[in-house]
């Protein structure tokens, strides 16, 4: 009887120890996780090399943004320019056959014959590529100290509105991947006449400023081609 209770009490010992181990490894493994998240802003791409050069160096992926830059050479030329301070956010190809096919889509409907980006009128051009464009270094650390965005001019005067924005992972709210949200405010204070995309990459540091990049989904203009080319 003796060994028998002995026995329980070992028995008890060794599943109340193995609990506490597990709960243990539980709360490390949460403040781990949260701290992984919590510095996550902190972390930068680190290039160097101008903007410019980074977008030059990623293989095709930019193509459409370089050949819109050679044709407005006030942006290529700050990206290139060694001693600018420059925020910029960055379109991959799918973001210019985005708005192209939207564009396109609503000519032929109206028998009209597709446009290209050497088609587009220099004003419109240049007018929807300053947009992404801002004096001075705008990354995640710095915008998510305002909760509502922070309206911004861009290059052109032009009011955009970026948010800093972390989206749920893993049952964590506010524990995945870190966006920015850039507005197209539409010259409007009221949310619901504003165009906004998310980005898929930020906080690319070069020598001479920020880029953050687009999702594929965007579309480059905040949709605005369709409408001011099919007048």
């Amino acid at each position: 009887m003796e060994i028998t209770e002995q026995m329980i009490m070992k028995n008890k010992n060794i599943f109340l120890g193995f609990f506490l181990i597990v709960l243990l490894a539980g709360i490390v493994g949460c403040k781990k996780g949260n701290n992984y998240y919590e510095n996550f802003e902190l972390r930068y791409t680190e290039y160097d090399g101008t903007s410019l050069e980074f977008l030059e160096s990623q293989g095709t992926t930019y193509d459409s943004l370089l050949l819109v830059l050679e044709r407005v050479p006030a942006i290529r030329a700050k990206l290139k320019d060694t001693d600018a301070k420059l925020t910029f956010f960055a379109m991959t190809n799918s973001s210019f056959t985005n708005a192209l096919d939207a564009m396109n889509g609503v000519r032929k409907a109206g028998n009209r014959l597709p446009l290209y980006l050497e088609d587009i009128p220099q004003l419109i051009l240049d007018s929807l590529t300053y947009h992404y464009a801002f004096e001075g270094i705008y990354d995640t650390p710095y915008l998510r100290n305002f909760v509502e965005g922070k309206v911004i001019k861009s290059v052109d005067d032009y009011d955009m509105s970026l948010k800093y924005k972390v989206t749920s992972a893993s049952g964590i709210i506010g524990g995945g991947q870190q966006q920015i949200i850039l507005s197209d405010m539409n010259r409007s204070i009221f949310q619901r006449y504003w165009q906004e995309s998310a980005t898929s990459v930020v906080n690319i540091r070069t020598r001479n400023g920020m880029l953050h990049v687009l999702a594929p989904s965007h579309n480059f203009g905040f949709s605005k081609l369709a409408k001011l080319l099919n007048k």
